[in-house]
């Protein structure tokens, strides 16, 4: 009975021991201005500002280790087997303001496995059996895919995935603003145009 309680006791502390290692680690994801998602690099506790859904089998945050995290100390592990889980998040966007969505995705080409990613509800990436080549800590590698999207005031990013023989690695997700073109360049971009047209008005008179 004593060993069990001290078995409990000891288990306990070490979860009291890692939360706050993940809540002051970051990720390359959370340097990047006006990032609008949370807990972009799965540092914080658990699945803060996600919602699970589907297929929740083997899907979890991870500790970098046998498998390597793109930044930080934590990455998303995605293996559900034999149906799709999913994993998504509703941001408070600008209407009308591009977005430039992206992700960091690590893939063995495992077949069956597929992976998709959506932006209110439209498919942006559809892959099955994606290979980016194997992320382990002496070495691998990590896709980028970036999309600009338009925001309506209220968008849901989502990701749908399933790996029966192994593994999917999700890392570094962001949606920030792309932005406007320099107020001050478009002032030299006229200003330039004016001269050109008071040249050529002059070259013909």
């Amino acid at each position: 009975m004593k060993t069990l309680k001290l078995l409990v006791l000891v288990c306990a502390f070490g979860i009291w021991m890692i939360q706050p290692l993940k809540a002051f680690s970051s990720s390359l994801c959370d340097a990047i201005p006006g990032n609008l998602v949370t807990n972009c690099g799965f540092e914080a506790v658990y699945f803060t500002g996600w919602t699970k859904g589907g297929n929740e089998g083997m899907t979890g945050i991870m500790p970098s280790g046998y498998y390597k995290s793109n930044s930080g100390n934590w990455f998303l592990e995605m293996g559900p087997k034999g149906s799709d889980g999913t994993l998504s998040q509703t941001l408070t966007t600008i209407t009308g303001q591009d977005y430039a969505f992206a992700f960091y995705l690590a893939s063995e080409g495992d077949s069956p496995s597929d992976f998709s990613a959506y932006w209110d509800g439209t498919q942006l990436l559809s892959l099955t059996n994606p290979n980016s080549g194997v992320a382990y800590t002496s070495g691998g590698a990590y896709t980028l895919y970036t999309y600009t999207v338009t925001g309506t005031g209220s968008d849901t990013i989502q990701f749908d995935f399933r790996d029966d023989p192994g593994v999917l690695l999700l890392d570094d997700i962001s949606v920030s603003a792309v932005p406007e073109p320099d107020t001050f360049s478009l002032l030299i971009l006229g200003l330039g145009l004016g001269l050109a047209f008071v040249g050529r008005q002059r070259l013909f008179a």
